[in-house]
């Protein structure tokens, strides 16, 4: 008896974790695209394939490291000054301000201002190592400065996604949108409850909130 409710239940494990990972199969291009694929959003992603990338990940992440590793290289000390390092991090990093500011709708000036966040943030990460500390104290305050960068930039990232979703005809019914119309696909595909479905009655008091606003 014991060997029998062992396998069941060994079997509910294997069960559970199939669904899991199906789940996480059907939400991979979210993943890359990290946006709904709406009118909404279609100049935050590059279409590669058949897969869309999200703008400022593909693009931000990747200058970084290659500035990173160009910097490491180069013989900096005969053309630039550290301190200039700094005064350029800050004037590309800031020019993320242009995205909370709505001075960016054109999908090229988004992908250059990526690049120059990503390349500011590497003329930022070489400055603070070079300051006159041992390897290790630079290091961490680099750590903890661009882990907070991280965060201001994430947190604005989720917080513009939902505030174009509740600005939508939709708001928020991800169950039925264009935007996770091929999540829902894949799921519909591997069988999968589509949960997204969920989010309907909040779009529903969303709307009514709206038209009570305009009584």
């Amino acid at each position: 008896m014991k060997i029998i409710i062992s396998i069941n239940s060994k079997k509910e494990k294997q069960s559970r974790l199939r669904k899991v990972l199906l789940y996480g199969k059907s939400f991979i291009p979210f993943f890359f695209s990290h946006h709904p694929e709406c009118e909404y959003f279609k100049n935050h992603t590059l279409k590669c394939g058949k897969i869309k990338l999200c703008i400022g990940c593909f693009i931000g992440y990747p200058t970084a490291f290659i500035s990173l590793l160009l910097i490491r290289f180069l013989d900096k000390d005969n053309f630039f000054n550290s301190d200039l390092f700094f005064i350029l991090s800050m004037i590309f990093l800031g020019t993320f301000f242009l995205s909370p500011l709505k001075l960016i709708k054109n999908k090229m000036v988004k992908i250059i201002q990526k690049f120059l966040i990503g390349f500011g943030a590497a003329l930022l990460f070489n400055w603070i190592m070079e300051r006159p500390y041992s390897k290790n104290t630079n290091l961490r305050i680099a750590s903890i400065t661009f882990y907070i960068i991280l965060i201001l930039l994430n947190i604005y990232h989720a917080y513009s996604i939902l505030g174009s979703c509740y600005k939508c005809e939709t708001p928020f019914n991800w169950g039925m949108c264009s935007g996770f119309c091929t999540i829902r696909d894949r799921m519909k595909d591997n069988e999968l409850n589509n949960f997204l479905i969920k989010t309907e009655n909040l779009s529903h008091r969303i709307l009514e909130r709206r038209a009570n606003r305009k009584k």
